[in-house]
């Protein structure tokens, strides 16, 4: 049974400066975990999810953290701009400086933490982003239709219960932002979010 990935070693981080907590020591150690309490992916993330609030101080009526990998500064700072209207939370590599509310730059994004996270934006340009890291670690790509994995990514279908992601067809900020709404409008239903989350962690 494939989690995480071969490489996934779960870290609780506990500070910016390397001050770290073994979680589970191992993949398998992880999986006799799961396998004895019973406990889903979903319930591993949402408490991975808290340790992100409390290391980057984001509140804790925050539903989703993302991560955003936009190069171009003004379809980056649109995309931000709308993530925190609706009440969603980023850490934006590469950014520089963010005056944007919850909305916090990082030079890169440790792969212990990626498992807290929910959703990533990437416009196949931007470099440090590995997408079959991010979701093997249960993260929903909202990304360009076209990219290196067009073949094993489809828009998510609620109705038919397929698909692992959200695409955009063209480059506007208004394309991609609004991939980020219909994400946020799937995840309010628990079944789609499920089916969605076991999607998403079966691609690769």
């Amino acid at each position: 049974m494939e989690i995480f990935g071969e490489s996934f070693i779960g870290v609780v981080v506990y500070g910016y400066r390397g001050k770290t907590q073994p979680f589970l020591s191992n993949k398998y150690s992880y999986l006799m975990e799961m396998n004895k309490e019973k406990t889903s992916i979903r319930e591993i993330k949402q408490m991975a999810k808290k340790n992100l609030q409390s290391i980057y101080s984001f509140p804790k009526t925050i539903n989703s953290l993302g991560i955003i990998a936009i190069k171009d500064p003004e379809k980056r700072k649109f995309v931000l701009e709308g993530i925190a209207a609706i009440g969603l939370g980023a850490l934006v590599i590469g950014g520089g400086s963010s005056d944007i509310m919850n909305i916090i730059s990082v030079e890169k994004v440790s792969q212990n933490e990626l498992v807290g996270f929910d959703f990533f934006i990437f416009d196949n340009e931007h470099e440090g982003i590995d997408v079959i890291q991010y979701m093997k670690a249960g993260i929903t790509p909202i990304m360009p239709e076209k990219n290196v994995f067009s073949g094993m990514l489809r828009e998510f279908n609620p109705m038919k219960f397929e698909g692992n992601g959200f695409f955009w067809n063209s480059d506007s900020p208004y394309c991609i932002f609004q991939k980020v709404v219909a994400y946020t409008e799937n995840i309010k239903f628990p079944e789609d979010r499920r089916v969605l989350l076991k999607n998403i962690t079966a691609t690769f």
